[in-house]
């Protein structure tokens, strides 16, 4: 039975696998080295929030009841769900956790609000966004036995290259052996996104064989991620290059002539290398 996981699950109930990452939920953003509050910031508008991604917050709410177009029901006043990010469109993409993954117009959530107070200091921001939603779930293939992420190895990372594939498909080696040198460049780690069922051992033994260590998602959750981050049956290969807050960099199914496209889009986007590995 296919597993679609909400984004929605808690940082403390998620994480058995991760207890470092668990604690973030204890803990000041101080603790952690991370604290984005600005007061001085100008105000964050629907004109401005697009730019002003470090104080989007991580959960949202409705201010009131909507009907989503396609969606067979209303969501009610009320209802929570992830924010995954804002669309250069405007719009929220979230995730409402069993009532899928919806784009919404900002002013019908307390998105605004909570920003503002993420800004002035009122509300605390443990981590950037994708970390807080994504970093619980990842295993690192780096050695024989695959583990859970740390926070200490994530919060350095100011983006994601997001990589949704299949790594028994035909072309994977040849995928790997083109991203491999892209992995920590300007600062952004390459997530894996597996799509098939082949168990977390599998994976990270077929990363290990080709010298593409990188983190990938726990198998069995890595499918409902991929709808909410590209949509549900997306074209394979699809590559997500995007900020630690979630915001789209760029995204294209991926083709090798692609190399040369992402790596300046990195340069673009984040600027000096730091040198992460």
């Amino acid at each position: 039975m296919r597993v679609k996981p909400s984004i929605l699950v808690s940082l403390v109930a998620a994480l058995l696998a991760t207890p470092v990452l668990a604690d973030v939920s204890h803990v000041s953003p101080s603790a952690l080295g991370y604290d984005v509050a600005e007061p001085n910031a100008p105000e964050i508008t629907q004109q401005n929030l697009l730019a002003s991604e470090r104080f989007w917050p991580y959960r949202v709410t409705l201010v009131e009841a909507w009907q989503p177009p396609g969606q067979k029901k209303p969501l009610r006043k009320g209802d929570a769900g992830v924010l995954v990010r804002i669309e250069k469109s405007g719009v929220a993409r979230i995730d409402f956790g069993g009532e899928g993954v919806i784009d919404t117009p900002v002013g019908r959530t307390d998105l605004l609000q909570n920003a503002n107070r993420i800004r002035t200091g009122q509300l605390d921001k443990m981590a950037p966004n994708f970390l807080m939603a994504i970093g619980p779930r990842l295993m690192d293939s780096r050695e024989e036995s695959p583990r859970g992420m740390s926070a200490d190895d994530l919060l350095p990372y100011q983006g994601y290259l997001c990589v949704f594939a299949d790594v028994n498909a035909g072309g994977f080696d040849e995928l790997a052996r083109a991203l491999t040198p892209l992995n920590g460049l300007r600062g952004v780690a390459t997530v894996l996104f597996p799509q098939s069922r082949s168990g977390d051992a599998a994976i990270s033994k077929r990363l290990r064989a080709l010298e593409w260590k990188v983190p990938f998602v726990f198998d069995y959750l890595s499918e409902g991620y991929t709808d909410s981050l590209v949509g549900a049956h997306p074209a394979l290969p699809m590559i997500l290059l995007q900020t630690s807050e979630g915001r789209v960099v760029f995204q294209g199914r991926w083709q090798p002539s692609l190399t040369s496209e992402i790596r300046a889009k990195l340069d673009q986007a984040f600027g000096t290398p730091v040198g992460l590995h």
